[in-house]
Formats: C-alpha cells, sequence, structure tokens
C-alpha cells in the first residue's frame, strides 16, 4: 500500500508539471515588418534635399557662377577687354587670364542676384600679372597702371551684367533663387519630422539605405534630363544671356548628378549593412 501512495504521488507530481510547462505561454516572436512606403517618402526627401541644396552651392552661389562664368563668352569678352586695354598701355602678352577676372565677375553675378558686393577685390594678383609680364618686354608697371586697369574691369563688368536683357534675367534669376531657398527650408522641416517617426517605429536603417539608393537613382536622371533640356527651358532672350545661363545651370547639374551616383553608393552600403547586422 505504501509502494502504491507514492508512485500515485509521483505520477501526479509528474502530471502537474507536465501541464504548467504546457500553459506556460509562449512569448510572441519579434518579425521584421518592411516599410517600404517610408523608404520611398526618404527617396522622395533625398531627391528635394539634393536638388534644392545643390542648386544653392552651385548654380545660386555667386563665386561658383563667377568661376563657370569666367570661362563662357561673357568672362572670355571681359577678358579680351582688359588684354586690349593693356595693350594700348604697351603690355601685350594677354596677362590677364580668367582666374584673374573671376573676383570682378562674382561682384557682378551678385549683382545679378541682387546681393550687396560688400567684399574688396584684392588687386594682387592682377597687379602681379602685369608687372611680370611687363618686365618681360622691358615696361616699367606702375601703380598708376594696375588701378586703371581695376577700374576698367570694375566698369567693364558692371556693363556687362546690366544690360536690359541681364537686368530683365536677374528678376527670374531671383524669384528662382528665393523658390529654392524655402524649398530647402521645407525639406530640412519634413526631414526632421521624418527621422522622429523613423526613430519611433525603429525603422531608420532599414529606410535610410533603400530611400538614398532610390533617391540617388532619381536625382541623376532628373539631373541628365534637365541636362538636355535645359536650353529649351530658358526663357527667350539674347544669344549672350542663353549662352550664359546654359553653362552655369549644365554645370551645377553635373554636380547634382555626381551627388545622385554618390547617394546610389552610399545607399547600397547602407543597406547591405543593415542586412549583415540584421541577420546577426
Amino acid at each position: 500500500m505504501v509502494l502504491v501512495s507514492e508512485n500515485s504521488r509521483m505520477a501526479r507530481y509528474h502530471s502537474d508539471e507536465s501541464e504548467n510547462s504546457q500553459q506556460q505561454p509562449q512569448e510572441p516572436q519579434q518579425t521584421y515588418q518592411r516599410r517600404p512606403a517610408l523608404a520611398r517618402w526618404v527617396a522622395v526627401l533625398v531627391v528635394l534635399f539634393t536638388l534644392s541644396i545643390g542648386l544653392k552651392v552651385t548654380v545660386f552661389n555667386a563665386n561658383y557662377t563667377a568661376g563657370v562664368v569666367s570661362r563662357s563668352n561673357v568672362g572670355q569678352k571681359v577678358t579680351n577687354q582688359l588684354n586690349n586695354e593693356l595693350e594700348s598701355l604697351g603690355v601685350s602678352g594677354s596677362p590677364v587670364t580668367a582666374g584673374i577676372v573671376q573676383p570682378y565677375l562674382a561682384q557682378g553675378v551678385a549683382q545679378l542676384y541682387g546681393q550687396a558686393a560688400t567684399t574688396t577685390i584684392d588687386s594682387s594678383e592682377l597687379a602681379t600679372a602685369i608687372s611680370t609680364q611687363a618686365q618681360t618686354m622691358g615696361v616699367t608697371a606702375t601703380s598708376g597702371m594696375t588701378t586703371a586697369l581695376v577700374k576698367e574691369a570694375q566698369k567693364t563688368v558692371k556693363a556687362a551684367f546690366s544690360t536690359p536683357a541681364m537686368i530683365q534675367a536677374s528678376a527670374k534669376i531671383q524669384r528662382a533663387k528665393t523658390l529654392d531657398f524655402w524649398l530647402m527650408i521645407a525639406t530640412v522641416l519634413l526631414a526632421i519630422v521624418t527621422v522622429m517617426y523613423a526613430f519611433s517605429v525603429r525603422h531608420v536603417m532599414a529606410s535610410l539605405g533603400p530611400g538614398l539608393a532610390l533617391g540617388g537613382l532619381l536625382t541623376g536622371l532628373i539631373g541628365g534630363v534637365g541636362y538636355y533640356l535645359l536650353p529649351a527651358l530658358i526663357p527667350a532672350s539674347t544669344a549672350t544671356v542663353t549662352s550664359m545661363i546654359t553653362t552655369v545651370g549644365r554645370s551645377g547639374i553635373g554636380v547634382i548628378i555626381f551627388a545622385g551616383v554618390a547617394e546610389i553608393v552610399l545607399g547600397l552600403l547602407v543597406m547591405l549593412g543593415h542586412r549583415t547586422f540584421r541577420k546577426d
């Protein structure tokens, strides 16, 4: 009887233990949830941010634009006129180059963009070029010669950017610049809200990689289309203005396309890294 009682207690013990183990609730497994809509929205923000920032630091930047204009027909005309002025003073050989003219053109571009040209131009590079060329020819380069040429450069640039066609283009460029500024501000604010949401759903890196890759691809496509269609999009104007805007615009678009390619590579790297760490 004692043995039967012991066996019965052991049977009940093991029976209760198996029931408790079966009744223990299993922890729900956390499954990875894809959010393609968030990644697509990030791609849109990447496109807007790249376009607005790219235009701000290139096309709507006076110094960058002056560097492009110095190598265009407008800059070449200013350079030739200054070299002709020097030749009339007895210094030939075209010592004035596009790089020397660029600071003067920057003031003209600032005038075109409606900005106040407050920076003082350093004329030492121009004076050195004149002095070096004059010594080669056995001519003495006086300070008055340099001062006269500086005034001539400022006068020539101001006249080049004060034509009726330039004034008409200036109003449209300033409106485009203002629109680009507000687009950049709106994109930054939307990006902040998107980052906060992505952190709340713990989907930052998973959306960043595809968003960068897709956004970079769209940026490159938009840039490529804009590069070839830009001349047709420019309002009718003189050949000089059209050529200058086309040259500056295509140069800025080239930078934007390069940024799009870099975003594709970065996005693929982020996607690869995220997939690797998620598997681990």
